[in-house]
């Protein structure tokens, strides 16, 4: 039996083409049933899973995986050199009153990310758990933001995603690449220690302020945009640790 990489089974374009990078590899993809229920006699083949994050983590517990990632408050520890914009990590509670201000929850979960002028703006927010761990960031403008699929301090392969607030994964220019890659190794240099050795991180440029870390996202949950797919299979791969 191949080595087996549990794929959600939610068809998505990522999970797609993920399925075609491995058709000649020694992996096997496969989505199960629609149950999120591995089957015994494969659970010990299982080396990896990639999906929706309860999903993964739902698996990854049937199949005795651990899903690296960083630390939920490692962005707040970050040099502004690198980040180039004041973010604050602690509970929903500590930022009730703020005002215009981007806000994310450190587990994906609770509430979607987004700039809220009044915090008790979030949706559902009478609903949520004051208790719950944030991020928050002062409010900048992006102009281009670009995705690395990064393993052993080397990015494997990188797509943009986003560029003047509309959707673009067509290729960085000559002196973009030069610069995000220059920037990146500048960046890993001082921090790879404080990450799992295949992560994927997101880069920017800020308007006004150059190049800096978006943030850092687990592989295994990650979307590929136009990032080569069997390249970003070896990181997915490599973000799970078989117990």
């Amino acid at each position: 039996m191949k080595n087996i990489v549990a794929l959600s089974p939610m068809y998505t374009e990522d999970s797609n083409n993920l399925k075609k990078a491995s058709l000649n590899s020694p992996y096997e993809l496969n989505r199960f049933n629609a149950k999120w229920n591995v089957p015994e006699e494969f659970r010990t083949a299982v080396i990896a899973v990639y999906g929706e994050d309860i999903y993964a983590e739902i698996v990854a517990e049937q199949c005795n995986l651990t899903l690296t990632k960083p630390d939920d408050n490692w962005l707040s520890q970050i040099s502004e050199e690198f980040i180039k914009r004041k973010i604050s990590y602690g509970q929903l509670k500590d930022f009730v009153n703020e005002e215009n201000i981007f806000l994310k929850c450190s587990d994906f979960k609770s509430f979607k990310a987004g700039v809220f002028d009044k915090v008790t703006n979030i949706k559902g927010f009478d609903s949520l758990d004051l208790n719950i761990s944030v991020f928050t960031s002062e409010v900048v403008e992006w102009e281009l933001e670009v995705r690395c699929f990064v393993l052993n301090k080397e990015i494997k392969t990188y797509s943009s995603y986003w560029r003047n607030s509309t959707l673009d994964t067509d290729l960085l220019s000559i002196t973009e690449q030069k610069e995000l890659f220059e920037f990146f190794k500048n960046f890993i240099q001082q921090y790879a220690e404080t990450l799992p050795k295949a992560v994927v991180l997101d880069f920017v440029i800020i308007k006004g302020k150059g190049w800096a870390l978006i943030e850092a996202n687990p592989a295994w949950c990650s979307g590929l945009y136009a990032c080569d797919a069997e390249k970003a299979l070896e990181v997915i791969i490599e973000s799970c640790i078989k117990n």
